[in-house]
């Protein structure tokens, strides 16, 4: 018995997530923040998703799960549908949601709420196919000679579910879009066997979810852990030359100046890191500098002074540890020599 999923939500989680695919990864805990995700931006209402789908009530089956999650997440105040109904009935809902000069002055009537996210069910379907199915039994005599005993008859069953969903988050203050998804967010699971594991039904519901989960992870914060390249996600080096970095793990007494690189994916952006450097097995900080990614960079460079570590605590292995949160995530061994 066979499941399997196929989403684009899951392959652009796989891409945001993997730094590099060659190298030792480590994982980190990040909060992936929208592009368009500022402070302010506090409440927002989930309205119906429109249905361009054959099974009833898809939009409404969204909808709620999206919602579902976007409380879950913690960020928003959230509004949901049938809350949203009580204070926009179903002609001012479609006029707030259209391009009618209206739709503004509609979307006033939402005085607890900064921005209205709708969204569109394009698939929500499944299926299932059954394949008769022949094989060949051989069994073995007495003398372990192996023989021919017929053909086995059984039925194989493929069950299939596909959701796909474009969403839009539109400000209430003056009906324009804030963010609007690319390309559609879509799931598709399957399983298959004699019987398979999963039915259409669980499929369907399963897909529905991820889907959901993509929608709430696109509009809101969302904690999540991603993997690192850590021999290129940080490194020591003497200097950069001609645009490459030069990395040295040994300095001395000598050296005034050398650095910390740190490199990370896009996915980082705007999260808080602190650096330190600390003598080995100890616990006293000796350098320490704390940085918030921005996703413009693809690398930055903290400087150190070797020589002035060497003159508060001596020759000896040092570590570089990067934090993410409360606790270090990647480690460097350093080490600092006498001249000569």
């Amino acid at each position: 018995m066979l499941h399997r999923t196929k989403s684009l939500f899951l392959v652009l989680i796989a891409l945001v997530t993997a730094a590099t695919i060659i190298g030792c990864d480590k994982k980190i805990t990040i909060t992936r923040v929208p592009t368009f995700y500022t402070q302010e931006l506090t409440s927002i209402a989930v309205a119906p998703f429109r249905n361009q789908t054959a099974y009833g009530g898809a939009g409404d089956i969204m909808a709620d799960k999206v919602a579902a999650g976007l409380m879950s997440n913690g960020t928003y105040h959230v509004v949901n549908r049938n809350n949203l109904k009580a204070v926009l009935d179903e002609k001012d809902l479609q006029m707030a949601l259209s391009n009618d000069p209206g739709a503004a002055a509609q979307l006033q009537k939402l005085s607890n709420v900064q921005a209205i996210l709708t969204g569109t069910v394009a698939t929500y379907a499944a299926t299932s196919n059954r394949t008769p199915i022949s094989k060949p039994v051989y069994r073995y005599d007495k003398h372990g000679n192996q023989y021919y005993a017929g053909q086995e008859q059984y039925v194989q069953t493929r069950n299939e579910a596909t959701v796909s969903v474009t969403a839009t988050l539109i400000r209430v203050s003056d009906g324009q879009p804030i963010y609007v998804t690319g390309e559609p967010l879509w799931q598709q699971n399957w399983a298959e066997g004699h019987p398979p594991k999963k039915d259409p039904h669980a499929l369907l519901n399963d897909a529905a979810n991820a889907v959901a989960k993509g929608v709430v992870m696109t509009f809101a914060p969302t904690r999540m852990t991603i993997k690192v390249d850590e021999k290129k996600a940080l490194f020591t080096a003497r200097e950069e030359y001609d645009g490459e970095w030069d990395k040295e793990d040994k300095f001395t007494a000598a050296d005034d100046k050398a650095f910390i690189v740190v490199s990370l994916p896009k996915s980082c952006d705007r999260n808080p890191f602190r650096i330190t450097i600390i003598p080995k097995e100890q616990r006293t900080v000796l350098f320490e500098e704390e940085l918030v990614w921005d996703q413009q960079e693809t690398s930055v460079d903290l400087p150190f002074s070797p020589k002035d570590i060497y003159n508060r605590a001596g020759a000896g292995k040092y570590e570089v540890k990067f934090y993410s949160g409360a606790k270090p995530v990647l480690k460097r061994d350093i080490k600092i020599e006498p001249c000569g």
